[in-house]
């Protein structure tokens, strides 16, 4: 993609990570004569590098409630499920199928993410730190299987959150962009959340996708921050993920990405930069300079930065959904005021011939 000249720009890419299927069909199967509930599961996300994302091959545990259909009365509740060695999940102690009655179940991954005295039929109250992932499933009306191949309670799972990167990089052979914090201001730290009421085991529709409501507690989210001057980040051509420890908030709730300036974190949900930029030939600053506005103007720093503001949305979307991963490519090939001195093709104006004929 070709940028023009001062450019600062966000790019998104999205992955979808709707639905999962499972990867578990080399798993033991067991006789289903013997009336044991048993669990399989299948979990995927988008490709990336975060070693926090579940997914089948990594998830290991997941927790199980099971109520009856006829009632809703609680049959099991936040049972721990163990994947063993041999590839078989186990949970104690053993229930059994009830007679003349089917089980609607809930389950979750990882630990901790329902609060105490909390129920998947409750609205979940989550308070999100942004480091870790959050995956659900549901399947409702199960009853006990009549051959061996279904003896197993397979949980296709969904990611309640919604995944963020933030790439950096700069195009500008003649400038040096050196940024040292990044920061996602203004999103929703807090909110409830609700289990849908369909299996997700099939294709995500309205009704088997869980929904977040009453968001809350506008955040501050660092996703890089340079304690000094030897971990500022200089931009090239490659693209870098800002977070580069790996342990940075990634993981969001999906809510609407408003937008009008930056820098108002109550009314608006954006990116920003703290970077200065640089002439490389004569190594002068260019960026803040005299004709930078109060909002981007500098506070402090390490290096006299200013500040660059970012929407969150892109094309076709005004908000994060559960179950994407945005990767937010953003380009800095200078800033509007930077007011350097450019110039374009020339032009010469062709001889004007005059023809005449000379007599002695």
């Amino acid at each position: 993609m070709r940028h023009s000249k001062f450019l600062v720009l966000a790019s998104i890419g999205l992955v979808a990570a709707l639905p999962a299927c499972s990867t578990e069909e080399d798993d033991p199967v067991p006789a289903a004569a013997d009336n044991a509930i048993r669990f399989t599961a299948a979990s995927r996300l988008p490709q990336g590098r975060a070693t926090s994302d579940i997914t089948t091959a990594s998830l290991d545990q997941f927790f199980v409630y099971g109520y009856l259909a006829s009632d809703k009365s609680a049959y099991m509740t936040d049972v721990e499920v163990n994947k063993t060695g041999s590839g078989l999940w186990e949970y104690s102690p053993v229930k059994y199928w009830p007679s003349g009655d089917a089980l609607n179940f809930y389950a979750y991954a990882p630990q901790g993410m329902l609060p105490q005295g909390t129920t998947p039929l409750d609205a979940v109250h989550f308070d999100n730190s942004g480091t870790s992932d959050f995956i659900y499933a549901v399947e409702p009306g199960m009853t006990q299987p009549a051959k061996g191949s279904d003896a197993q309670v397979k949980f296709n799972f969904r990611h309640a959150l919604a995944r963020i990167t933030v790439m950096l990089s700069s195009e500008d052979s003649k400038l040096e962009v050196r940024v040292n914090n990044a920061t996602i201001v203004g999103a929703n730290r807090t909110g409830d959340f609700s289990f849908p009421a369909a299996s997700t085991a099939g294709e995500a529709s309205a009704e088997s996708v869980g929904t977040w409501s009453n968001l809350a507690d506008k955040s501050f989210n660092v996703l890089f921050m340079a304690q000094r001057q030897s971990e500022i980040i200089t931009l090239t051509p490659e693209p870098v993920d800002v977070d580069i420890e790996g342990d940075a908030a990634k993981y969001f709730i999906p809510q609407e990405l408003p937008f009008v300036q930056g820098g108002d974190y109550e009314k608006e949900v954006y990116l920003a930069l703290t970077c200065a930029m640089y002439d490389k030939a004569t190594g002068k600053k260019v960026w803040p300079n005299a004709n930078t506005p109060d909002i981007n103007l500098p506070n402090g720093g390490l290096s006299g930065e200013g500040y660059i503001y970012l929407s969150l949305q892109g094309t076709g979307f005004t908000a994060w959904q559960s179950g994407y991963h945005y990767v937010y490519n953003v380009v800095i090939n200078g800033h509007p005021d930077m007011s350097q001195i450019e110039f374009g093709n020339p032009t010469v104006d062709t001889f004007v011939t005059v023809t005449t004929q000379l007599q002695p």
